[in-house]
């Protein structure tokens, strides 16, 4: 290992996940949410003895520096979580108060990847999903506009062996809708004892479908190599777990000495892991330069480069699709921007935030998002991605891209309102929109006609709903999920993909 990669080794290998996932980690974390639609009791005639009336300010004016707010800020939440405690319906534990507040600094950041752990056990068990053995069904998870994704099934789990795809998104788990739940909140549901069992059901192409599915211990291997024909080497890594760097070494060199002189290397489905292992990996097949660059608040705050002591001589093609993501990001990046390899497939995940993994003196422990990465070139890739070179795609009968820019063309569905018949809005038009590309007949003109109502009441019964033709928010949510699933599509019958890049090499 070059010295350079040492001292990045020895100051970010506390860097913990970059990944864009969750692979069914166990995390507990408080989730409160509306639950009666808006219901409230008003209670006027109620008084109180003016303890609570002294709370409705934090002692400071304006001016005060930042340092004396917070003070007076950490006083008065005391002081509340005391009231709370005492005034409250229901027998309630300072834990629980306490832990609800951290938790909701955290809720705060809107950063679905950073996390307040009550125990550190739980944000250990996080850890050892990357490190690559864990307890559950062996699915990588995450956050796509507030719903559940699926990113890849690890190869060879029970989750894999079910048919559980790319693109997938979880909605309810052992029966339970799990709408509005966090990713950790459903990877904690999907984690479990070995042997135990858990039903997933998944949204496709705008059907349920339910895998009843047998918990094992999941050991992944990052990295698998074979030497194919006209001299190409291929080398997958399905993730960059602690050792993948030295697993990807060690295949590169028994394929060059099986006579390897290119390489096919494949990141698709790869959800991410560790940085120093993925800059590791891009080291070792580009020349001297940026990996990438670590931003915080705006500004370059390190640069991690590669020494040119690796081997840049061979022809590369990097196969990349929608599940390549964060660290696979990274290599992506780097030997695009060094023109070390040619990307093939499709366009990545565009998760470039890094996390930090924390012990904390209570006891707990918190993985906090603390910096952006972006490409040798600077080019952002957190929601954005990483363009190929070749744009190639791997689902049949559906141009993904073309969808794609069709469905950002929408009309947004969230509006305060449940259209019924003869009903008009922006809530209708959006659905109109997308039964429209989900094959449903009817015209797109904003008012829930007759065409409408029935396609509605046709999509609610496929769904299990209640078929009753009021666009109500569940059916909304639902035709959310159901386009996005479409817009993936199907897996062709030939990986096109890989045809491509042994078209490229030979």
């Amino acid at each position: 290992m070059s010295q350079k990669m040492t001292r990045l080794v020895a100051k970010i290998i506390a860097i913990t996940l970059i990944a864009a996932m969750v692979i069914t980690s166990f995390t507990f974390v408080f989730y409160m949410g509306s639950t009666n639609g808006g219901v409230y009791a008003a209670t006027p005639e109620v008084s109180t003895s003016g303890e609570l009336t002294a709370l409705a300010n934090p002692l400071y004016t304006e001016g005060t520096s930042d340092d004396a707010k917070l003070s007076a800020d950490v006083d008065y939440l005391e002081d509340l979580i005391r009231e709370i405690q005492e005034n409250y319906k229901d027998e309630i534990s300072y834990d629980y108060l306490v832990n609800g507040a951290f938790e909701g600094v955290f809720e705060s950041l809107g950063d679905p990847y950073s996390v307040y752990y009550t125990t550190a056990d739980e944000g250990n068990s996080f850890v050892e999903s990357v490190d690559g053995e864990f307890s559950g069904v062996g699915v990588s998870i995450a956050d796509y506009n507030g719903q559940c994704k699926v990113v890849a099934p690890i190869a060879g789990t029970p989750a894999d062996r079910a048919g559980i795809l790319s693109g997938d998104f979880i909605v309810k788990v052992n029966g339970q809708d799990v709408s509005g739940l966090s990713v950790d909140t459903i990877a904690t549901m999907l984690r479990g004892q070995v042997g135990t069992q858990v039903t997933v059901t998944i949204l496709r192409a705008g059907k349920n479908i339910s895998f009843t599915l047998t918990r094992e211990l999941i050991r992944t291997t990052s990295v698998e190599y074979k030497l194919l024909e006209d001299k190409i080497g291929y080398i997958s890594l399905s993730q960059f777990d602690s050792d993948s760097d030295n697993e990807f070494i060690k295949a590169k060199n028994e394929l060059l000495a099986q006579g390897a002189d290119s390489f096919i290397i494949d990141v698709r489905d790869n959800p991410g892991g560790y940085i120093a292992v993925a800059a590791k990996i891009a080291e070792e097949m580009m020349p001297a330069g940026a990996i990438t660059h670590l931003t915080q608040k705006g500004n370059v705050v390190e640069t991690l480069s590669a020494d040119g002591s690796g081997d840049a001589s061979h022809p590369i093609v990097l196969l990349v699709n929608g599940g390549s993501a964060s660290a696979s990001e990274i290599l992506a990046g780097a030997w695009q921007d060094s023109k070390a390899a040619v990307l093939v497939g499709t366009t990545t995940f565009g998760k470039g935030i890094a996390q930090q993994m924390y012990d904390l003196k209570n006891g707990a422990a918190m993985k906090l998002s603390m910096y952006y990465f972006v490409t040798p070139q600077k080019k952002v890739i957190d929601k954005v991605g990483i363009t190929p070179d070749y744009y190639v795609s791997n689902y049949a009968n559906v141009d993904t891209a073309a969808l794609t820019a069709q469905y950002e063309t929408f009309a947004p569905m969230k509006e305060a309102k449940k259209p019924k018949a003869g009903e008009t809005g922006l809530n209708v038009y959006g659905a109109q929109q997308r039964l429209l590309m989900l094959g449903y007949s009817l015209t797109v003109n904003g008012t829930m006609d007759q065409s409408t109502v029935a396609a509605v009441k046709t999509f609610q019964k496929q769904q299990g709903f209640n078929a009753y033709g009021t666009l109500d928010y569940a059916t909304m949510n639902r035709l959310e999920q159901a386009t996005t699933a479409f817009i993936l599509g199907a897996t062709a019958k030939e990986d096109l993909q890989m045809n491509k890049a042994l078209e490229l090499l030979k």
